[in-house]
């Protein structure tokens, strides 16, 4: 994949984000094409540059969004404010540190490790026992995506019987957000569920793009049983 900039493999990630917004929907009984409108027009705010509007009006809301196209990494973390504020509101949380108080963010990554798994990344997932996966499988999937050199700088560690820690440098990279770790947190839990995995529980108390921490390594604390 391309190096270039900050363009990255992330086509089918924008695709998941429309398609939870439906799944959403349908599930809280909500107007689909009243959410989709208020996302899009968040999304258009949110762009801050006639530059970045017109961009999304031409390459994420004019057709289909291809699963192999590729998109600046500022498109996934305006989605994902834009998505929020269109389900839940102004105001709703943006991110979580723990899979067990989830938010939009959060499940928008569950959904979509769940449909990754049986779709587009199927051969990542099938056959797979979640300490493997962890252990070898999640890093092909990041380094598809985010690229050789974002993959060198991601690790995992086996702590022990169903704990790990997953670190990842974000530093430098246009995607560092709160709301991009929460993804992760749940796409992390979403990829262990489709694996068989119980009781898991993903929290990520130390992120880079949190001022506290600003600086470090993102670190996420995985177990389950």
């Amino acid at each position: 994949m391309s190096e270039a900039g900050n363009d990255r493999q992330l086509g089918d990630f924008i695709k998941g984000r429309l398609l939870f917004i439906e799944a959403y929907c349908q599930e809280q009984g909500l107007d689909k094409e009243k959410v989709l409108a208020a996302a899009q027009d968040a999304a258009l705010r949110l762009a801050g540059t006639p530059e970045r509007e017109q961009f999304l009006k031409d390459k994420v809301f004019s057709g289909v969004v291809l699963a192999s196209a590729y998109f600046p990494e500022w498109v996934d973390g305006v989605f994902l404010e834009a998505m929020t504020v269109a389900l839940k509101g102004p105001g709703a949380p943006l991110y979580t540190t723990s899979s067990r108080r989830p938010c939009i963010t959060s499940e928008a990554g569950r959904f979509n490790a769940h449909r990754q798994a049986e779709t587009v990344f199927k051969a990542f997932f099938q056959g797979k026992k979640p300490q493997d996966w962890l252990k070898y499988t999640f890093l092909s999937i990041y380094r598809q995506c985010y690229g050789v050199e974002a993959a060198s700088k991601f690790s995992v560690e086996e702590v022990g019987p169903g704990h790990f820690k997953v670190t990842v440098d974000n530093r430098g990279l246009g995607k560092a957000s709160r709301m991009d770790c929460s993804t992760g947190v749940g796409y992390l839990y979403g990829a262990l569920e489709q694996l068989g995995a119980l009781n898991i529980v993903v929290t990520h108390d130390q992120c880079g793009a949190d001022a506290a921490f600003a600086g470090k390594l993102c670190v996420f604390d995985v177990t389950w049983t």
